[in-house]
């Protein structure tokens, strides 16, 4: 996933947890190594919805995974 969010442009940094951001949208991450990984939107701009930023999230870790 890291891989793919930094060809979309966006810096992750290392380790299992952290922060991110792209185009006013700010996130963290926690993975616990193995198979939980916890995604937390902090910050949006007032134009995308929760449901818009939910929905990315999903379709990003669905194509991720293969699906």
């Amino acid at each position: 996933m890291k891989k793919k969010l930094q060809d979309y442009g966006i810096e992750v940094p290392p380790g299992n947890e952290g922060e991110m951001s792209e185009k006013g949208v700010i996130g963290s991450f926690e993975w616990d190594g193995k198979s939980v990984l916890t995604i937390t939107i902090k910050e949006k701009p007032f134009w995308v919805s929760c449901e818009t930023a939910d929905e990315r999230v999903i379709l990003f870790v669905d194509e991720c995974k293969g699906k």
